[in-house]
């Protein structure tokens, strides 16, 4: 095992993932501080509205589509503040796949996917990625309707500053906006702290674990499956390389599509395939342990099992679609 390697893999992780996870928590913290929480919520109020979630879910929504370590540290530091309770954090994440599968689709895999792999498989795989997103979303609002009431809420709908709090917030104002700003960075930085405490050891234990050799035994077990679907024994790489990054699937996806002689249908169902593994494999090693520091062992559990479950199943039906396509062409 190269631990030079993992720490390596860690690092760079923890680079992107704890500074949006803060900004997350700093950005709870200063809208609450100030007037401004209800603008961020605009661009995704009809969703929340539809799903009856609390007003405070749509500034996370929205967040979501900036940053999506940024919406879920704002989404843990509403769930301890009681703002929002455990059912409104699931259904929020549900929801959350359509603003993150968008941020995705225009910041990365667009320019990516189209680049390497053409615009006739770059904007199919664009639109059937979003197609299940946008079907989790779907299924989320339909979730939210059933198990939220408008009314009667777990935590209630606490967009609203209580008396106490409006007490708070006045005497804040005295204070000056320096005073102010210090308290919110305080606030943050702590709040930051217990977080970081509890995820950066379970990550590294995840990495680890994951690092034993799964790549290599996973790419044979998925041999009979290439032999089924009559694709090249290149695509061995392209499933190995989902362990890795999505980047790299897409970088060796173009390259056996310039030298193999392969259909569309065969290089989304590699793609696809390949995604299933690199979100499965990122659910353990990254939003598990996140999820966990942020919102405790039994609801970060069963954030990463539903959310997991929800697009993995996405994602296998597109597999299974590609593969009736290919069997029945006609």
């Amino acid at each position: 095992m190269d631990y030079s390697l993992i720490f390596s893999e860690a690092m760079k992780l923890f680079s992107i993932m704890l500074p949006m996870i803060f900004i997350g928590f700093f950005l709870s913290n200063l809208l609450r501080a100030t007037r401004y929480l209800e603008y961020t919520s605009i661009p995704m109020a009809s969703i929340t509205e539809m799903a009856r979630l609390p007003k405070t879910c749509s500034s996370v929504l929205t967040f979501f589509f900036l940053n999506s370590w940024s919406g879920m540290g704002m989404l843990s530091s509403f769930f301890h503040k009681r703002i929002l309770g455990e059912r409104d954090v699931i259904v929020t994440v549900l929801i959350a796949q359509l603003p993150k599968g968008l941020h995705s689709a225009i910041f990365f895999q667009a320019p990516v996917a189209l680049s390497v792999l053409g615009y006739e498989i770059g904007l199919l795989l664009l639109f059937l990625e979003l197609l299940v997103f946008a079907g989790i979303a779907v299924a989320g609002i339909f979730i939210g309707r059933k198990i939220l009431f408008k009314n009667i809420l777990e935590y209630g709908d606490n967009t609203e500053l209580s008396i106490s709090e409006e007490k708070e917030k006045e005497k804040k104002k005295e204070t000056g906006c320096i005073a102010r700003a210090g308290a919110v960075l305080q606030k943050s930085f702590h709040e930051f702290g217990k977080v970081a405490l509890v995820l950066v050891p379970t990550t590294f234990l995840f990495i680890i674990i994951l690092n034993l050799g799964l790549a290599e035994y996973s790419a044979e077990i998925l041999q009979p499956l290439m032999n089924f679907l009559r694709l090249p024994d290149a695509a061995v790489v392209v499933f190995a390389a989902s362990f890795l990054s999505q980047i790299a699937v897409l970088s060796a996806a173009g390259t056996i599509v310039v030298m193999e002689q392969i259909t569309v249908l065969q290089c989304l169902e590699m793609l696809f395939i390949a995604r299933v593994l690199h979100l499965g494999i990122g659910y353990v090693k990254t939003s598990l342990p996140t999820n966990i520091a942020l919102f405790g062992r039994k609801l970060g559990l069963r954030i990463t099992c539903v959310e997991g479950f929800m697009v993995e199943t996405g994602l296998t039906c597109i597999v299974l679609l590609l593969i009736i396509l290919q069997t029945y062409p006609g």
